[in-house]
């Protein structure tokens, strides 16, 4: 499955220069057995988005968890068009 995590830097200046520098770090890469699609950042760096495929929520928690004490996440599942094409051409009469 395929999730959009939407990341909110916080505007507390100490805590987004805690995240960057985290970020040089690690890469910002997810656990094995989660997979970065892509990832966007705002050009004013307020907040972004990683494209994640995984089928084990564990590890989706996981990820989340490493990031959550220094910015506020939001993740949902997404489809992409030719998934949405199947579904759509199945239900749609």
């Amino acid at each position: 499955m395929k999730f959009m995590m939407t990341f909110h830097w916080a505007p507390d200046a100490q805590q987004r220069a805690e995240a960057i520098a985290r970020f040089q770090r690690t890469g910002g890469l997810p656990p094995d057995g989660v997979r970065l699609v892509g990832r966007w950042t705002r050009a004013d760096l307020g907040a972004g988005f990683d494209l994640l495929e995984t089928d084990d929520m564990k590890k989706l928690t996981e990820f989340a968890y490493q990031w959550s004490d220094l910015m506020e996440l939001d993740i949902v599942p997404v489809l992409d068009d030719a998934e949405l094409g199947e579904v759509l051409g199945r239900v749609v009469k």
